[in-house]
Order: C-alpha cells, then structure tokens, then sequence
C-alpha cells in the first residue's frame, strides 16, 4: 500500500536557492533580460561564470556584508548594524529568470538544514519599507535585543512606499548570519586568516575590490543539492572541460564523510544523488 508522505503535500520548496553573478552580467551582458526567453552564447561570459562556479563548489558561498540600514518605525528612527551574511530564497523554479535578473544568473541550491545547521532562519517582514514601517515586532525587538545584528533577519515587503509590488516580500529570502562558534567547526572559514591555508590563498589572489566585499566563506557539504547555469553553454564548459575541476568537487562535497547528509551522499563504488542541474532558460517551465 502506497505510503502518503509530509513532503507529498509541502508547500514550501525543498530547495533554498543563493544567487551570484550580478556582477558578471553587469559587466558584460546587461541586457541579458531583453528580447527572447533564451540566454545568447557569450565566451567571456562563460567562461567567468564557469569560472565563479568551481570557486564557490571548492571554497565556498561568499558572506557579504550590507550597509547600516536606518529604519522609520512610528516617529522613531532605528539603526540595523551590519553584519556578514549569506541569503537564499525559497521560490519556485518558475520564477527564476525574473529572481536571476536582480542577483544574477548562477544558482547554488541547499537544503532546509544547511541553514539550521549555521542557525540561518527566514526573515521576518515587516510593511512596507525602511523609510515607513509600522511594525510593534520590529521596535520590540529592537529595544530588547542585546545583540542587534539579530535585526538583519528583518526586511521591508516593499523597495519604497509608493507603489505596494511587495516585490521583497516574493523573494521569501532566507539568511545565515556570521556567529562566531561556526569558526570552530569550520561550518563558516575567515579566509583571512592564515591558518586557512587555501582560503587564504584564494583570498589574497581576488582583485582589491573583491577581498573588500568578502568577509567570510560558507563551504558547501552534503546538503548541496542543485545548480541553476545561466546557460547551457555555461552547463557544458563546467560539465565537459576538466580544466574548471567542477565534477570533482561536486564528488568531494558529496563523499566527505564528515559532512551533514549520510542519507543523500555519494559513495563509492554506489554514484548516487548528484545535484541536480538545471539552466534558468529551462526553469521557466517548471
């Protein structure tokens, strides 16, 4: 008799979805977004996403950090401390594209207990924006939080007060904060700091402006689960091109015997649950 799972009935994704790649398409392809629904062939574009791609699978998820944020609850004004942080959002693939256009085309999709795993939580929205809100759950937690960093877990549904898209508030974003004792345990690296022998190298070999947005990495394990291309070209020069060493890391991540999902690992000589691989034109149909 067949079994009727939880998950059978989910309405959430089982996927938690962390976009890079803003400042390739900047750079090279703004107008990606225009015309078609198919991302045009570009060498150098390519290749510089391949490229971010075996960064992240062998060193990790960059932790950025945001400005000081000021925030107008009732006549009161609040200031949200910046902190390093990592964001994901929970959305159906469908609504990739759109979702890639803001942060960028590449994909690195976790699940649920990735975040646990690094206390990373859901934010708590509040209505509508930094410059009006009206949230008694905000300023509470303002006045009483003795550490206000934990403040980077809110956000505003909406960019500004005039026009009510609640386009935030669709993202259903995700965040991991820096907390100390992750260092311990290597759950997040100081690349840093010396001690980290490799990322420390990769570190110091980024231009200026890059060591300067990087506070901290977040190596994947066994919860990596999928990969959103932001092309087909893209899919093959990393699938296909040794040189770029991304069926390898994908294998170490997956093999790691210390890592956080026995269940969903590879393991020799069995080869089973690869991350699953998709492009943002192909997501549009899902």
């Amino acid at each position: 008799m067949d079994v009727e799972l939880s998950y059978d009935r989910a309405v959430h994704s089982d996927f938690l979805i962390h976009w890079t790649g803003k400042d390739i398409d900047q750079a090279h392809d703004p107008k990606w977004y225009d015309g078609d629904h198919r991302s045009k062939p570009d060498p150098i574009v390519e290749d510089l996403y391949a490229q971010r791609l075996q960064s992240i699978l062998t060193y990790g998820l960059w932790m950025t950090e945001e400005s000081e944020r000021e925030v107008s609850v009732g006549g009161s004004k609040i200031t949200i401390p910046p902190t390093p942080q990592c964001c994901f959002t929970e959305l159906k693939l469908s609504d990739s594209r759109r979702h890639a256009r803001r942060y960028g085309r590449l994909g690195i999709g976790v699940k649920r207990p990735f975040l646990f795993q690094r206390h990373g939580r859901p934010l708590a929205y509040y209505g509508f924006a930094d410059t009006k809100a009206d949230d008694m759950f905000l300023m509470a937690c303002w006045q009483d939080l003795r550490d206000r960093r934990l403040l980077n877990f809110f956000k505003p549904m909406n960019s500004d007060q005039t026009e009510l898209t609640y386009e935030l508030y669709a993202e259903s974003e995700w965040r991991i904060l820096l907390f100390d004792e992750h260092l311990k345990d290597r759950k997040i690296v100081d690349p840093r700091d010396s001690a980290n022998v490799e990322e420390n190298k990769y570190f110091n070999g980024l231009p200026p402006e890059q060591q300067e947005r990087l506070k901290y990495l977040i190596p994947l394990d066994g919860w990596f689960a999928m990969i959103i291309y932001p092309s087909l070209g893209v899919k093959n020069k990393a699938r296909w091109e040794d040189s770029y060493g991304v069926h390898r890391e994908i294998e170490r991540i997956k093999t790691t015997p210390d890592h956080g999902n026995q269940v969903e690992g590879l393991r020799s000589p069995v080869r089973g649950n690869w991350p699953i691989e998709v492009t943002v034109d192909a997501c549009r149909n899902f």
